[in-house]
C-alpha cells in the first residue's frame, strides 16, 4: 500500500486536517522548476539575447498583466470551464467573479488550489509571460500592455462604484439626521406652545 507523503517520517509532523496532497504539490513544483529549467537550457545558448533585460516599464506592464491575467483564469465567470474539473462553484462574486473551492483529491485538489488562487498562479503566469517575452517582445508587450490596461480600467471602476457608495451613504446619513432634528425641532415647538 502507498503512503500519502504526509505519513512519511519526514513529513510526519505536517499538520495535515486538511487532507492537503503534498505529494501533488510536489509534482506541481517539479512541473514548474522543470518549465524553467528546460527553458533555461533551450535558451541558454543563445547569450544575453536569450534573456533581454527588463526595465522598470516592462516590470509594471508584465506585473499588472500578471495581475489581471492571473483574476481572469482563477475568478471570471468565462473561464469555469477550465476550473470546473477541479473545483466545486460556491457562489458569486461581485464584478462577475466567483468563489470556488478545490474538490478531489491528490492531482485534482492540487490543481484545484493551484488555479483557483490567485496567488499561487502568479509565479506561473509571470514565468510564462517573461519566456514569451524573451522569445517575442513586441507581441508580448502589446498583449501585455492590454491587460495592464483592463488592469487599471478594473481600479478605476471599483474607485468608481466606492465614491458612489460614499455619496450615497452621505446622503442617507444627512436625510436621517434632517428627520431627527426635524422631529427634535417640532417636539421643542409642541413643548413651547
Amino acid at each position: 500500500m502507498v503512503k500519502a507523503l504526509s505519513e512519511r517520517t519526514l513529513f510526519a509532523g505536517y499538520d495535515n486536517k486538511d487532507d492537503m496532497p503534498l505529494g501533488s504539490y510536489a509534482v506541481l513544483m517539479g512541473v514548474y522548476g522543470g518549465a524553467l529549467t528546460g527553458y533555461f537550457a533551450w535558451r541558454g545558448g543563445g547569450g544575453r539575447r536569450a534573456f533581454p533585460r527588463m526595465d522598470l516599464g516592462d516590470v509594471l506592464l508584465f506585473g499588472l498583466a500578471t495581475h489581471k491575467i492571473t483574476r481572469i483564469i482563477a475568478k471570471d465567470f468565462v473561464t469555469a470551464p477550465v476550473r470546473a474539473p477541479f473545483v466545486r462553484f460556491e457562489q458569486k462574486e461581485r464584478a462577475s467573479e466567483v468563489s470556488e473551492s478545490s474538490r478531489g483529491e491528490g492531482l485534482q485538489r492540487a490543481v484545484g488550489d493551484l488555479i483557483s488562487c490567485t496567488f499561487c498562479l502568479g509565479p506561473w503566469v509571470a514565468g510564462a509571460l517573461a519566456a514569451v517575452h524573451a522569445l517575442r517582445p513586441r507581441e508580448t508587450r502589446l498583449v501585455a500592455s492590454i491587460f495592464a490596461l483592463t488592469t487599471l480600467s478594473d481600479f478605476l471602476h471599483r474607485s468608481y462604484e466606492w465614491v458612489g457608495q460614499g455619496l450615497k451613504r452621505t446622503r442617507e446619513r444627512a436625510k436621517a439626521v434632517e428627520l431627527s432634528e426635524g422631529t427634535s425641532q417640532e417636539r421643542d415647538s409642541a413643548q413651547a406652545h
